[in-house]
């Protein structure tokens, strides 16, 4: 399936041979033995050309392999690489700082012997994973591929956040008082920013002015308590009588949504689903 992958991808099994470090001969036996299991002919080679072409068979077959097949690929290629047991996981920072902890606490309970890799991060763990780069993520963005399985783990609501000094009523705030201040945010293309920004620019009627990214909740919320802006952040961001930030919360604002996600071939893997069954608990 590997080879009859890497013909269709390169046009020819000399490209396929070398990549697999295969002889030409070899390739083209591994083609033909697929043919054989699949009942029909997958490849056409002209007489006196090197390059092939797919039979109309041959193309679903790769249209349904797809970058699934890639993943596997990579993630098995990680195996073989490092005979360590080693778990890849994707999460925003802000989610990362303030519930994995106690959640890898719990996870090392039965799983001691377990390396797990995280990356902090947020707009790029779906291609992460296209890419077979991560095992699992939690999200919160629905991502779209069929390769990838997702499951709801619960939601949170957003907070305005602002100095303290400044001397805005903290229990009903009047938004139009922010149309003029600057305005501290995400880094471009997160979720939060995104969200914030929408929501902001339909109750103050302009765009908020934003005068300074950060690349996740804890740094939003220091530049704020600095006195450089306000800022919308998840509620548990903020603890509730902070001495220098005030918080309100945004109930009429839509929850964000939280997501457990993993390569679909790793749905039944022990590991992957006990993180998931205590991400869901913590979470929830």
């Amino acid at each position: 399936m590997q080879t009859f992958h890497l013909v269709a991808r390169t046009g020819s099994f000399s490209g396929a041979s070398r990549e697999l470090n295969l002889s030409y001969q070899s390739a083209a036996n591994h083609v033909r033995r697929l043919e054989q299991l699949y009942g029909a002919r997958l490849i056409e080679a002209e007489k006196g050309s090197r390059r092939v072409n797919l039979t109309p068979q041959g193309k679903a077959l790769h249209a349904s392999l797809g970058q699934e097949l890639d993943t596997i690929l990579s993630r098995i290629g990680v195996l073989l690489h490092d005979v360590r047991s080693l778990l890849r996981v994707g999460v925003p920072q802000a989610l990362f700082h303030q519930f994995f902890p106690t959640i890898l606490q719990q996870f090392r309970e039965e799983a001691p012997e377990i390396e797990l890799a995280f990356y902090e991060r947020d707009t790029t763990l779906e291609q992460m994973m296209m890419d077979g780069a991560l095992d699992a993520a939690i999200s919160e963005r629905s991502f779209s591929h069929p390769a990838i399985s997702q499951k709801l783990l619960g939601t949170y609501r957003l907070a305005l956040i602002w100095p303290a000094d400044w001397g805005i009523d903290p229990i009903q705030p009047d938004l139009s008082t922010f149309r003029d201040r600057p305005f501290v945010t995400y880094e471009s293309g997160q979720t939060v920013r995104v969200r914030a920004s929408d929501y902001l620019e339909r109750r103050i009627g302009v765009p908020p002015r934003i005068s300074t990214t950060a690349s996740g909740s804890t740094s939003v919320t220091r530049l704020v308590e600095a006195g450089l802006g306000y800022g919308v952040v998840p509620e548990w961001s903020v603890p509730d009588g902070h001495p220098r930030v005030a918080k309100f919360v945004l109930a009429e604002m839509e929850p964000m949504k939280l997501w457990f996600a993993h390569t679909v071939f790793l749905g039944s893997n022990t590991y992957i689903r006990h993180l998931r069954d205590i991400c869901e608990q913590t979470l929830g």
